[in-house]
């Protein structure tokens, strides 16, 4: 039903926490023709959705006369269901790539958008290559093109230096934007890395009370978001038997949001309409509808 597509390898950025530039090299991207006939013939095989992967995708083609955008759209032009990408760097989230995402029926209304840090300093420090009010500027451009997509990011706490008042920032950063969902970290040294030896690595007691009241804040949020969700209606590609429930299924709505409901097994490997009826922590329950309603979460 779903499948992973790479489509480069390596990174440029040289984040000073991230090793991947030094064990998976610099970046490289794939023929643009060879990517299109591996989704074509993922296609035919009968899958639904298909995961383009990079270490920072939105720089896919660089040298190569082919953007992302322009990649994005000839995968959707294969007839493939839904199509998703991870993971986009925010200093090279164009315009272009918006309007493609905006345009295109069969590109999720996702995106994984990882912010690390809320304060510029520690932005920098992180060698992130983005500023707070950039990041903030990306956000309304994607919200303005697409009303309903749903955001996730990821948060680094306690990072070399961070004081108290720079954590806030990060607090607010999530009260702000307010994030389907978080994967959140306390920063753990990688040897090799710059960010290995400076100083004012922070004790483990402040990381852990740091990481608690960010990972309350953003269950909070969530919960406020799934519960606005009733009554809207998702289109989930419907994966197979609940794990909690064998008589319901269960899938991904278009926000990747997991959604559990009644049906038959003819649904499985379905794109359907389902409209929310409740929600868990970390799931939405609802119900099969017969006809499609626009509305997408």
């Amino acid at each position: 039903i779903k499948a992973y597509l790479t489509i480069m390898y390596g990174c440029d950025i040289f984040c000073s926490y991230c090793v991947v530039p030094y064990v998976r090299g610099r970046e490289r991207s794939r023929r643009a023709d060879d990517i299109v006939r591996e989704a074509e013939g993922l296609v035919q095989s009968g899958v639904k959705e298909i995961m383009l992967l990079g270490q920072n995708v939105n720089s896919y083609g660089r040298g190569e006369g082919v953007s992302f955008a322009q990649l994005l759209r000839r995968v959707a032009a294969t007839g493939i269901g839904r199509i998703r990408f991870m993971t986009s760097h925010p200093k090279d989230l164009s315009d272009e790539l918006i309007a493609a995402m905006a345009d295109l029926p069969a590109v999720a209304p996702h995106l994984h958008l990882p912010v690390q840090s809320g304060s510029d300093r520690i932005l920098h420090e992180m060698n992130r290559r983005y500023t707070r009010a950039h990041y903030l500027e990306r956000v309304h451009a994607l919200r303005g093109a697409m009303p309903d997509i749903g955001l996730t990011t990821d948060l680094i706490v306690a990072f070399p230096g961070e004081t108290e008042a720079e954590f806030e920032e990060t607090l607010s950063r999530v009260e702000e934007v307010r994030y389907d969902s978080a994967y959140t970290f306390i920063y753990s040294p990688r040897q090799g890395t710059r960010a290995a030896e400076m100083p004012g690595q922070i004790a483990p007691d402040v990381a852990s009370a740091r990481i608690e009241r960010l990972i309350a804040a953003q269950e909070r949020i969530t919960a406020e978001i799934f519960e606005s969700m009733k009554g809207q209606t998702a289109q989930v590609l419907v994966e197979g038997a609940s794990r909690r429930r064998a008589a319901q299924l269960t899938g991904k709505s278009g926000r990747n949001i997991n959604v559990n409901f009644d049906g038959s097994p003819d649904d499985v490997g379905k794109i359907i309409p389902v409209r929310i009826t409740g929600a868990g922590s970390n799931t939405l329950r609802g119900e099969k509808e017969e006809t499609h309603v626009s509305h997408d979460a």
